[in-house]
């Protein structure tokens, strides 16, 4: 059992508990009204941009014609300058003191303090094994996953506010498609596929947006637009490119064509016996084969 000096101990280790849980009570602090504003022109801005973005590929699926374009996308910038400007003109979110606790935040006080007080005597009585210093265990790798899907989304908003101000920047477009392919959720593989197609539009050339954009129209089942780009990528990179099988192949695969399917894969097997995917092109012409 505990001497006389350790019950003292305790008694003033449960004042100093309650001492500390007494102090937020004395003067809650709430924000002001700037807080809400700023998140509503946050959301507001990055509505402006993605417009934008819409509004190229507008451009580029030929729903609209020079005038229309040039009219919305005038619109567009001006709205997306319009946000980043109120934006940049609030003033950073400040917290402003609250008035005196009442005799309710006063309870809460000798409450609170009282039951952690005697929670600290529990641990302080109670064998070893029983204590309250024990090891919690943690879900590490869903921590890691929710750690890594907050850095996404502010990597997406970050890319999105630097867009507003160079929308023709290929690398900026390029970040941003890879940021939404990271996510693999339905709304994220369009947005990726409207970034990639702005890309295009922007760097013709680019092999890599023709490949990632094949490859979300794939993930999102979208079979007829994945094709149509796999033309475009051939008429870039000529019939004799192994991807152009390759995707051709997945793509008939996914459609349920088996012959078009073993076709394609043989044909990449021929290009490019040698290849990383190789193995993965065998096992699907096996699969296609029935065996």
């Amino acid at each position: 059992m505990p001497d006389i000096g350790q019950w003292l101990i305790l008694a003033l280790l449960g004042l100093g508990v309650a001492a500390l849980v007494a102090v937020p009570f004395r003067r809650p602090v709430a924000p002001e009204r700037g807080t809400t504003d700023r998140e509503s022109l946050a959301l507001r801005h990055r509505l402006a941009v993605e417009a934008l973005i819409d509004v190229e590929a507008d451009r580029r699926a030929g729903s609209l014609d020079d005038a229309g374009y040039q009219r919305q996308l005038a619109e567009e910038e001006a709205r997306a300058a319009d946000t980043l400007a109120a934006l940049d003109a609030l003033a950073p979110p400040r917290l402003a003191p609250g008035a005196a606790s009442g005799d309710r935040s006063r309870r809460v006080t000798v409450w609170l303090g009282g039951g952690l007080a005697v929670l600290v005597l529990i641990g302080f009585v109670l064998p070893e094994p029983l204590g309250l210093g024990e090891r919690t265990s943690v879900n590490q790798p869903l921590a890691d996953q929710i750690a890594a899907e907050e850095a996404r989304l502010a990597d997406i908003q970050r890319l999105l506010t630097s867009l507003a101000a160079n929308q023709d920047d290929p690398a900026t477009l390029s970040d941003l498609a890879d940021a939404y392919l990271a996510g693999g959720a339905a709304e994220d593989l369009q947005r990726a596929a409207i970034a990639l197609q702005v890309l295009i539009s922007v760097d013709p050339l680019n092999a890599s947006a023709y490949q990632r954009l094949i490859t979300a129209y794939l993930s999102a089942g979208d079979l007829p637009d994945a094709r149509a780009a796999t033309d475009s990528y051939r008429t870039l990179v000529g019939d004799d490119a192994p991807d152009v099988p390759f995707f051709l192949g997945l793509i008939a695969l996914r459609g349920g064509d088996a012959t078009e399917a073993i076709e394609q894969f043989d044909r990449f097997l021929e290009l490019a016996p040698d290849d990383d995917r190789a193995p993965m092109i065998r096992s699907l012409r096996a699969e296609a084969a029935g065996g």
